[in-house]
């Protein structure tokens, strides 16, 4: 399953979302599987606002997302939401009819 990881936060918690993310991206770089390993996208921001996404892969479970969140805390809001390919989806109703 992948994953479509959507996140936002306050202008104010900027140097410590920043701080945290270097964190983790550290404890990857170490060959820590606390958090999602390989994402298969960049961290992209919506232009203008303190809101983005990352894409994670099929080899993200559920507890590295947990992870993800909790070491965030407070200072960012994270929604994971599962995705697949919209031909999978359409070949799975194909069938059900």
């Amino acid at each position: 399953m992948k994953y479509l990881a959507l996140w936002e936060m306050k202008p104010k918690n900027m140097d410590a979302v920043i701080k945290k993310y270097q964190e983790l991206l550290a404890a990857r770089e170490k060959g820590s599987k606390k958090y999602p390993t390989q994402p298969i996208s960049d961290n992209y921001a919506f232009t203008g606002q303190y809101k983005g996404f990352i894409i994670y892969g099929d080899d993200t479970t559920e507890e590295q997302l947990l992870n993800v969140s909790l070491h965030f805390g407070e200072i960012m809001d994270w929604k994971f939401k599962p995705i697949s390919l919209s031909s999978k989806t359409i070949e799975l109703y194909l069938k059900s009819k």
